[in-house]
């Protein structure tokens, strides 16, 4: 099986779809039945995935916006390669596609959330995905909820959507040395006790519950901060500011802005707690990192988790100040919390990229099939 794959997510800084597609082909146990061809939109770069047999990357050298190069170039030039299918990891395929095409819709925020987006870009997501979603041979979802919100909102036969359940990179584990977590944290300007709110900041990740959360603890423990590691990308990013002045917190809430691959493991392992309120997402990794980590998470409804623990303790019943410090309030036993955290890494060893890339390509050959 010869799969082109649309590649550009893994330029530049990790994004989410980035760590998706390096998981999944990492995932993938080398075979001479399949080549996997990565169409990267800029200059040419390191990888380890590069190093791989069963991997080859194209660099199309190109500068400007790697969605307009995708819909105009890309297009003839996977025809100069002789392909069984496209792969796309996140939300569109290349225009006018010759071959079949699969696509991975991760959530439709662009269409539930129309708020989080300015005009242009929700269009320009909206029209996207829908295209995709109507070409593509597979549509690839990464949870059951996704799946039923894609076909309903799509009008797609549920049997053309796969799920793909996400996994955790192994390396997301308690600390064996935690000495040296102490200095990698030391040298971001973070010094435990803290709280991590993990990822870009947006208005439905709720941030604010979690301010309104630490302010009565706060109170009480003068030593306790809340680290935020993401990009502040509200749309007005000084509410931040405002909303932890208005609780008197100021000088309690510690902004990393985005922080490095390399640093995710000691910011988790090191947080007594973590936080990771949604009103929506398609999966909802860092929770599930948390806990591999050794780290227990506060977690509202609609993740990824409510498959793996249904019962899952630190969950609030709803997106309130009331649910979110009545839990916060039972995560204060500190031996109690231990057992949730260890129980939530048993549970989350079962999501391995190697099972995850064995159901991504059964989707593939489906794909092709007769």
């Amino acid at each position: 099986m010869r799969v082109g794959v649309v590649a550009y997510e893994l330029e530049g800084e990790a994004t989410g779809v980035g760590r998706y597609l390096e998981g999944l082909l990492s995932g993938v146990s080398p075979s001479a039945d399949w080549m996997f061809r990565l169409f990267c939109h800029g200059r040419p770069f390191e990888h380890p995935l590069f190093d791989r047999p069963d991997v080859e990357p194209q660099f199309a050298g190109r500068e400007g916006r790697p969605w307009l190069w995708e819909q105009i170039e890309l297009p003839e030039l996977l025809a100069q390669h002789s392909l069984d299918l496209v792969f796309s990891p996140a939300y569109s395929l290349p225009g006018r596609l010759r071959e079949p095409g699969v696509v991975t819709l991760h959530d439709l925020s662009f269409e539930r959330l129309p708020g989080e987006f300015g005009p242009r870009e929700r269009w320009r997501r909206r029209l996207l995905a829908r295209s995709a979603a109507r070409r593509a041979a597979r549509v690839l979802v990464d949870q059951a909820a996704i799946a039923r919100e894609v076909a309903a909102l799509y009008g797609l036969p549920r049997l053309r959507i796969g799920v793909v359940p996400l996994a955790v990179d192994a390396r997301f584990q308690p600390s064996h040395d935690p000495a040296a977590d102490r200095r990698e944290l030391l040298a971001l300007g973070v010094e435990p006790p803290y709280w991590l709110f993990l990822g870009s900041l947006l208005e439905r990740r709720r941030l604010d519950l979690v301010l309104a959360a630490l302010a009565p603890v706060a109170a009480q423990r003068p030593e306790l901060r809340l680290v935020l590691a993401g990009a502040n990308r509200l749309r007005r990013p000084e509410s931040l500011g405002e909303q932890v002045q208005a609780l008197g917190l100021g000088g309690r809430v510690q902004a990393l802005g985005y922080v490095p691959e390399g640093s995710l493991l000691p910011l988790y392992r090191g947080a007594e707690l973590a936080f990771y309120l949604s009103e929506y997402e398609g999966y909802g990794l860092p929770p599930l990192e948390a806990l591999a980590s050794g780290t227990a998470v506060v977690v509202g409804p609609g993740l990824a988790l409510d498959d793996l623990w249904p019962g899952y303790p630190l969950r609030a019943a709803e997106l309130s100040v009331g649910a979110v410090q009545k839990v916060v309030t039972q995560a204060a036993d500190s031996a109690w919390l231990g057992g949730v955290a260890e129980e939530g890494r048993r549970r989350v060893a079962a999501l391995t990229w190697a099972h995850a890339a064995t159901l991504w390509q059964a989707e593939l050959e489906r794909a092709v099939a007769p």
